[in-house]
């Protein structure tokens, strides 16, 4: 009998470890995020346990996916709240955090790990502004109901070297990790120098859009997408 009472111990402890190791296991998937809208050329997306497959049409993204962008391709992204970003040529994303639960909690936060990005706000900024966040170099946007491009210029490349945040509409708080903030409002852009020239500010605010951020093919969609919807007179 002790010996039977020890099998059933034993088993049962080997059934709990099974279905709590599965449970773990798919409380530790990463939230689906959204899906790409629109593939043009070549790209791939890399998911957090550094897996990488081509970037297609459709198919769902998640937290954690870094999508990278060959030269001359662009990738368009529709989040679950309707906010929607394009990766623009030779560039690279992380969806670093995504929870939409229509509650307080909710969260963005986007990490341009190189080139460049347009993206337009949806509903987590529209409730939560303050939980939207954007990752540049050292530079964090937070936003108030916008349409910003974010771009990061290496040393060497034509224009100068730096990170950019041009605001089509609303405005932006760009931040620096030394503390100094400033304010961009719509068709300014806010600048910081990769060098700084004697007497120069490291943050600054350009009153004019830079040259070099140019649209691209999924610039009309992206606004036929986020355009406001206008009821219909029957």
């Amino acid at each position: 009998m002790k010996s039977l009472n020890r099998r059933l111990v034993a088993s049962w402890l080997g059934w709990s470890l099974v279905v709590g190791g599965w449970a773990f296991s798919l409380g530790a998937q990463a939230q689906e995020a959204g899906s790409l809208a629109r593939v043009s050329g070549k790209a791939t997306v890399t998911s957090a346990d550094n897996t990488t497959r081509e970037a297609k049409a459709n198919e769902t993204v998640s937290t954690g996916d870094l999508i990278t962008t060959a030269a001359g391709a662009e990738v368009l992204v529709r989040f679950k709240d309707n906010s929607t970003m394009i990766v623009r040529s030779d560039s690279k994303v992380k969806i670093s955090q995504f929870r939409f639960e229509k509650k307080g909690t909710d969260t963005v936060n986007t990490s341009l790990v190189s080139g460049t990005l347009r993206a337009v706000s949806g509903q987590i900024a529209k409730a939560n502004p303050q939980n939207v966040k954007y990752d540049a170099g050292a530079a964090t946007i937070g936003i108030r109901g916008t349409d910003i491009e974010l771009a990061i210029v290496p040393e060497g490349a034509k224009d100068r070297a730096g990170i950019y945040n041009y605001v089509h509409a609303g405005e932006t708080q760009m931040s620096l990790d030394t503390g100094e903030s400033v304010l961009v409002g719509k068709e300014l852009s806010g600048f910081t120098p990769s060098v700084l020239q004697p007497g120069e500010s490291r943050l600054q605010l350009l009153r004019d859009r830079p040259a070099f951020l140019t649209s691209g093919g999924f610039d009309a969609l992206l606004q036929q997408l986020t355009a406001p919807r206008i009821p219909m007179i029957r």
